[in-house]
């Protein structure tokens, strides 16, 4: 099982594009007895193999997230949930009350649309999204990725164009969508610019990537995204930068691919 990862992991040459912690499986173990033997089969052994990773770094952010140990969490509904991970902004769960002993639990995700069931497995899910992540790359890149190489005038462009974006944050709306105030002090248009979120008790921390392809040179825009909101409360949230490239840096780069 999870062979195909191994073969990817051993045939790339960014030294940071996939992190591999190799945490004993014991960490679980030790900080959830009471529902180890409830844990998917198909979790167990990757968390055995590989334990936490990171995979798929982009944009200063891995798209892909497996913990070790998950965290419990608990709805404003009630509900308990194991956090497993995350692709991209969306945290990944099994829901408590699906868990079976040895058998295997859906993967459910928080998405703009809710709370979606994603795959009938951990393993399953894992294929899922790192096909999914897989295919954010061109097929230029992906060589690029497996080969190292130099930088198009382009690529060091949209690293420097990063950093002549300014935003800060405005405030929520009715809906609890956290509402950021960006402003394009670049001469290009970019897609999407990542900013870092995180919990103010330290309980949650992700990226969220906000839609600046509409803020021309010199425009202002009030852009919305969910955030985390099933999951944090708007007095709870906070936002920060995260760090930007040197565009020398060919690895540091990958940070900010998208």
């Amino acid at each position: 099982m999870y062979e195909w990862l191994d073969r990817e992991i051993s045939e790339i040459n960014l030294k940071k594009f996939h992190v591999i912690e190799n945490q004993q499986i014991g960490g679980v173990i030790d900080q959830l007895v009471d529902i180890y033997l409830s844990l998917p089969p198909s979790y167990i052994a990757f968390l055995s193999k590989f334990g936490a990773v990171k995979l798929y770094r982009k944009l200063s952010y891995y798209q892909i997230g497996v913990l070790n140990p998950p965290k419990e969490k608990i709805l404003h509904s009630g509900e308990k949930l194991l956090d497993i991970g995350h692709y991209n902004d969306a945290r990944a769960y099994f829901r408590y009350s699906l868990l079976l002993p040895g058998k295997e639990s859906p993967v459910f995700e928080w998405t703009e649309e809710g709370f979606e069931r994603i795959a009938d497995s951990f393993e399953e899910w894992l294929i899922k999204r790192c096909t999914d992540a897989r295919d954010s790359y061109t097929d230029e890149e992906w060589q690029d990725i497996l080969n190292l190489k130099p930088f198009t005038n382009e690529e060091v462009a949209i690293v420097q164009a990063r950093q002549h974006f300014q935003w800060r944050a405005v405030g929520f709306d009715q809906d609890e969508n956290l509402l950021i105030a960006i402003r394009n002090e670049s001469k290009l248009i970019l897609p999407y610019l990542s900013i870092g979120i995180i919990a103010k008790d330290n309980t949650l921390k992700g990226v969220i990537w906000l839609d600046v392809s509409g803020i021309h040179p010199g425009q202002q825009e009030v852009v919305k995204h969910p955030g985390y909101k099933e999951l944090i409360a708007p007095d709870n949230t906070e936002v920060y930068s995260l760090p930007d490239p040197l565009p020398e840096d060919r690895e540091s780069y990958w940070e900010f691919r998208r």
